[in-house]
């Protein structure tokens, strides 16, 4: 299933390459839902041999958007695999994501990664996605919690997916929101480290912040919302809830790397009780954690060019907080363009 909201200029070929992909172990239809795509793109897709739902809102949004199509499509399937309008998934992702589903999993996070590098700030949006990867959702299973879910690449049993996502109407936070129920049920969400989904990177600060923006004010609902919750559930002995639940505590990297220096700073400007040189050591530990999540084939010569433009990313996350409660009631939409996957 693919969301597509205006995305005409590269639904065409995302939806060819989910059609042409090779599923060993079984069948599978590729579904559209089409909210305020162009007539001559939706033809075109069901030429392509893509079903194609046409959605209609006021004020539309992902979640919305899904919802709509789980009504209106008559047929029963075993599983659903939910792809972003730019997502093309590597050969064999299908069979591997299954592989976990057949294991008795009720869900399950492909790894997604860049489908392209061609900027300081793609770059630096494909290591931080790749940090996620390390920490989120592979370091998570090995201690035993879930992995996180990112809004794409994810996969469910159908009829379980129709029931978490009822009454799921979170705008920029549907995957969270996912989480939550799927784990407040004690299912663990599992990680496929080798079903490869490509996804477009962004390719300036403003796009960056905005992003993550988004993501912050997500994190302050899930914080409110679930408070009480995640202690009922810790109290139960449901971990993994209370886990995903103190994720919400946690600001966004770029945040870290600005906040801590300035802190160490204060430190010696105010004769503050902490030491300055705590905050550096926890700026050391933090830098070397994250250079740890880092894969090696990141380390080149454009590493330097993109750790570059961090103080620019910074200075748009710190100037984004304060429209941290009015990002949480936008749908913001971030334009895809890049159709083909670059070379690693």
């Amino acid at each position: 299933m693919i969301p597509a909201y205006r995305e005409d200029e590269i639904i065409l070929h995302t939806a060819e390459e989910a059609v042409a992909h090779n599923f060993k172990n079984g069948t599978f239809e590729v579904v559209v839902i089409a909210d305020k795509l162009k007539d001559d793109t939706i033809e075109k897709l069901r030429e392509r041999g893509a079903n194609v739902v046409e959605v209609f809102f006021e004020r539309s949004t992902k979640t919305k958007s899904i919802n709509k199509a789980l009504d209106t499509i008559k047929e029963e399937y075993d599983r659903i695999l939910i792809l972003d309008a730019d997502n093309v998934m590597r050969e064999g992702c299908l069979d591997e994501i299954s592989r976990y589903l057949d294991a008795g999993y009720y869900a399950v996070q492909g790894h997604r990664t860049a489908k392209n590098r061609d900027s300081s700030f793609a770059l630096l949006d494909s290591i931080s996605e790749e940090i996620n990867n390390h920490v989120f959702r592979k370091g998570h299973r090995a201690l035993g919690f879930s992995s996180a879910l990112i809004g794409s690449g994810m996969a469910f049993k159908y009829d379980f997916f129709k029931e978490i996502m009822h009454g799921n109407e979170e705008m920029g936070g549907e995957d969270k929101e996912a989480e939550f129920r799927i784990i407040g049920r004690r299912k663990k969400i599992a990680y496929a480290d080798d079903a490869i989904i490509y996804d477009e990177k962004v390719s300036n600060a403003d796009v960056f912040a905005k992003q993550r923006t988004r993501w912050i004010a997500g994190q302050f609902y899930f914080f409110r919302d679930h408070f009480l919750p995640a202690f009922r559930n810790l109290f139960k002995g449901n971990f993994d809830y209370f886990e995903k639940f103190l994720q919400s505590f946690i600001p966004p990297r770029v945040i870290l790397l600005g906040v801590l220096p300035v802190l160490a700073l204060l430190s010696i400007l105010i004769d503050s009780k902490i030491s300055w040189y705590y905050w550096v050591i926890l700026l050391i530990i933090f830098l070397i954690a994250n250079l740890i999540a880092i894969p090696k084939r990141f380390y080149n010569k454009d590493f330097l060019s993109a750790a570059m433009q961090l103080p620019k990313a910074i200075y748009a996350m710190m100037t984004g907080i304060f429209g941290v409660t009015k990002a949480h009631k936008t749908n913001f939409h971030t334009p895809k363009t890049k159709k083909s996957v670059e070379k690693e």
